[in-house]
């Protein structure tokens, strides 16, 4: 639907929002629904929603199974991302972030990278 839309934030909002352009914005085409014509929404939790407890029984599974945990581009500010952080220092696991900006959990972090995660993350694992 946009395979040329590229836009650039102009700003970053406490809660992680960007600012754009009403132009940019505009220019958008949400996709719709095939049988009602109603906007979709991705596989993806979006700030104020509620996660599926089967989903959050799996991340605890796998953090639980995990000798660390990497979290990229969350300030942490909501329970629903915070408390995979509470486990893994439960378990005593060495914690990273990468986010711009300061999170909840920047002093439970054995290691804090302030950077933006399409520019680092590509270093880590060039893939």
């Amino acid at each position: 639907l946009n395979p040329t839309w590229s836009a650039e934030a102009h700003g970053l909002a406490p809660d992680g929002d960007v600012f754009l352009t009403e132009e940019e914005v505009q220019s958008f085409q949400v996709p719709s629904c095939s049988r009602c014509g109603g906007p979709l929404k991705p596989d993806v939790v979006f700030f104020g929603d509620t996660v599926k407890p089967d989903k959050v029984d799996f991340v605890h599974k796998r953090v639980n199974e995990a000798d660390s945990l990497l979290v990229v581009g969350s300030s942490l500010q909501v329970y629903s991302g915070y408390r995979f952080i509470l486990t893994a220092r439960e378990k005593k696991l060495p914690i990273a972030i990468l986010n711009i900006g300061p999170t909840r959990s920047d002093d439970l972090a054995s290691l804090k990278l302030d950077s933006r995660c399409g520019e680092l993350l590509p270093l880590i694992d060039p893939r």
